[in-house]
């Protein structure tokens, strides 16, 4: 190997370590996240697919998902996720992004 070649990939090396991963994150997405808001409008109704769509559609959110009591579901957050609360009846009783 050339002598004169060491250096420089030390330091090529150096600056590859050293500076910062620019344009590695995906820029923020121009649309607004998940937000109740409006969609507050389906509390007291009975829950159907149709009405979680009109939902989640309304809260400008991604997903959407039925919270009944004692189900288990994921605990992980995430912003685009409508979560629609029932009761034992199935009458909607809250709502909630995340």
């Amino acid at each position: 190997m050339n002598l004169h070649v060491i250096p420089r990939l030390a330091v090529l090396l150096i600056t590859l370590i050293l500076t910062p991963a620019v344009g590695l994150t995906q820029p923020a997405p121009d649309r607004q996240p998940c937000a109740v808001g409006e969609a507050q409008a389906v509390i007291g109704q009975l829950y159907s697919p149709e009405l979680a769509e009109r939902a989640r559609r309304t809260a400008g959110a991604r997903e959407v998902q039925k919270i009944e009591p004692g189900g288990a579901y994921t605990t992980d957050l995430n912003s685009d996720r409508l979560n629609i609360e029932v009761d034992r009846t199935g009458i909607v009783s809250g709502l909630r992004c995340g």
